[in-house]
């Protein structure tokens, strides 16, 4: 009875261990992790090592991709190593599919196939090679390596590493770390033989902890590292670096030196005479881009005013009212003759972008305007129709033109001399907007370009010193715009303009040769007067001459005509060019002994994907 009932303990107990092994094995392969972690290193002449990892994997209760396996590229002395010759198998040799990229200063291997997944256990085997790998200390050379990493965020539940040094050498001191970075916590030196030292670690290793690995042996073995050596590894580490500060002082340097040259205005007379007449060969939108290197809004509907003096186009101010009330106005373009004979491109591109920008009407959508007439012929009316515009019609449509008459401009001022170069002249905001694009896409260019070609480093400051650099030049060429010395003489002459234009009667009086106040005069420099900012002040001097208006516009008829009351119907004119000319659609919008754990060279991490 007594032996029955000791084996019936005993059965209890040989199923409890196992039931506590199979529990224990169940925990494991619940959970994610790293079964087992075995590193064979071996230590070359020519200072350089070749690894072989063979790393167990399980996805516990999920689904993945792969690993990832994060090396850190720098020896123990800090230089930088050549990570190469990369060959990522399975236990049996069969090739997998992996990815070598540069992620925050780590080499990272990124290995499985994006289109599958899997779940379980798979075993990789990862070699590589890295060059500089062994330090030179002052009474020997020693390979101080890092051989898990200490950035894996699954737990290894076994992880084990092997140094074997050249035939014939044997080390001569060694030791083993394990547990978080900084740890000076000892592992296991478990056997030694032929110059080949094997250690692991004594314990499961928790995320964020490693094995690290140290073996000593006397010098002359391996070559010296040379002054080459050196010299490529701090180029390989700080070159990124060294171009993202050198690279944007150059282009400073550069861009100063060319402005010294080339980008400043020629000296003129530095005399401002008062002017009674506008420049011979400049229209309004050409002195803007003269006195304020720029061609904005107010130059374009103050070159429309031109046009109109000039009897190419009418401008009719609509009187629209709701019952009774009046609304802010809209006005009317009336095209009144042909403008192929215009001398300057500009003007034929800003008729044609205003009388051709509308969209394509037809006869029904007049239906509300008209009083029904089963007479009218619809083309010759659409004709008619086609000779006028409105410039609320103009919203969302004419900015397209508007773009190509400022770079019109820009050529002319160029090509009459007036110019050097153009800097922010040839529509600045353009220019800034293609620097920062042309810099967007240099990013990305040189991001893939340092995958591509394996280049060493962190290309983010290499990026950031190229896009420095673009913004540099894109500013100093934004602000460079350089007159020629005839040039200066017209904004001399454009000054004097202003000068007449803002004086005072009592003044004018002083002036010896002054023309007589008359309405032409008014009408042919009011649009050079809107340019130049002074308009009411111009306007003011013709109160109680300028009394009708003049053939080129028409509006409702309430109160007294004056220059002033004209003047106020420009400046609501050039108002309203702002808010519906250039107005451009809205765009939707749409991360030995003094070593510790996580020391040396190599480490890193890695994941899974």
């Amino acid at each position: 009875m007594k032996k029955i009932a000791l084996s019936f303990l005993a059965l209890i107990l040989v199923f409890g261990y196992f039931s506590r092994v199979a529990n224990a094995q169940s925990l494991v392969f619940s959970q994610e992790a790293i079964l087992s972690f075995d590193s064979a290193i071996i230590v070359n002449i020519d200072n350089s090592i070749n690894v072989s990892e063979t790393i167990q994997y399980t996805t516990g209760a999920e689904e993945r991709h792969g690993i990832y396996r994060d090396i850190y590229p720098y020896s123990s002395e800090n230089k930088r190593m050549n990570i190469g010759n990369i060959v990522v198998t399975d236990e049996n040799g069969t090739n997998y599919q992996f990815q070598v990229s540069e992620v925050n200063e780590y080499i990272r291997i990124k290995i499985g196939d994006p289109d599958r997944t899997f779940h379980g256990q798979k075993t990789y085997v990862i070699k590589y090679r890295a060059t500089r790998a062994v330090a030179q200390l002052d009474s020997f050379d020693e390979i101080y390596w890092n051989v898990t990493g200490n950035e894996w965020v699954m737990p290894i539940y076994r992880a084990q590493a092997s140094v074997a040094l050249p035939s014939g050498v044997t080390s001569t001191q060694s030791a083993c770390y394990f547990g978080l970075k900084g740890s000076k916590d000892k592992c296991q030196l478990i056997s030694e033989i032929a110059g080949t030292s094997i250690f692991s670690a004594p314990s499961v290793l928790g995320p964020r902890q490693g094995l690290t690995v140290a073996v000593g042996f006397p010098k002359g073995i391996v070559t010296p590292y040379s002054s080459s050596d050196a010299t490529a590894s701090f180029f390989d580490r700080y070159g990124s670096w060294l171009v993202a500060i050198l690279l944007p002082i150059l282009t400073l340097l550069f861009s100063l030196m060319y402005w010294y040259k080339k980008g400043r205005d020629a000296r003129g007379t530095d005399v401002i005479v008062p002017q009674y007449d506008a420049p011979h060969e400049l229209t309004p939108m050409e002195i803007g881009g003269i006195i304020n290197e720029k061609v904005d809004v107010r130059n374009i509907s103050a070159e429309i005013i031109y046009l109109a003096t000039k009897g190419y186009l009418k401008i009719n101010q609509l009187d629209e009212r709701y019952i009774g009330i009046s609304k802010t106005p809209d006005y009317q373009l009336e095209k009144l003759k042909d403008f192929s004979d215009l001398q300057n491109d500009f003007d034929k591109k800003l008729l044609a972008g205003l009388f051709n920008s509308q969209p394509r009407s037809t006869l029904s959508s007049f239906a509300n305007y008209f009083v029904k007439d089963t007479t009218l012929d619809e083309n010759q009316t659409l004709n008619t129709l086609a000779r006028s515009v409105k410039l609320s019609n103009l919203k969302n449509v004419f900015y397209k033109d508007a773009l190509l008459v400022v770079v019109s401009v820009a050529d002319a001022l160029l090509a009459k001399g007036y110019y050097k170069n153009l800097g922010k002249m040839k529509n600045g905001g353009m220019r800034l907007s293609f620097i920062v694009i042309l810099s967007l896409l240099a990013i990305v260019f040189l991001g893939e370009m340092f995958n591509v070609l394996h280049i060493k480093g962190d290309p983010f400051p290499f990026v950031a010193g190229t896009l420095l650099s673009f913004a540099i030049y894109g500013v100093v060429s934004y602000f460079n715009p350089a007159k020629t010395e005839k040039g200066v003489i017209a904004k001399e002459y454009i000054l004097g303009l202003k000068d007449y234009l803002q004086i005072a009667e009592k003044d004018r009086l002083q002036f010896h040769n002054a023309p007589e106040k008359k309405p032409e005069i008014f009408e042919k420099l009011l649009p050079y007067a809107m340019v130049l900012g002074v308009s009411d002040i111009w306007a003011k001097e013709f109160e109680g001459i300028y009394t009708v208006p003049p053939s080129w516009y028409s509006g409702p008829s309430e109160g007294a005509f004056s220059a002033v009351a004209f003047s106020k119907i420009a400046d609501n004119f050039n108002t309203f060019a702002e808010n519906y000319m250039l107005a451009t659609p809205r765009r939707s919008g749409g991360s030995g002994g003094s070593g510790f754990s996580g020391g040396g060279g190599g480490g890193g991490g890695g994941g899974s994907w």
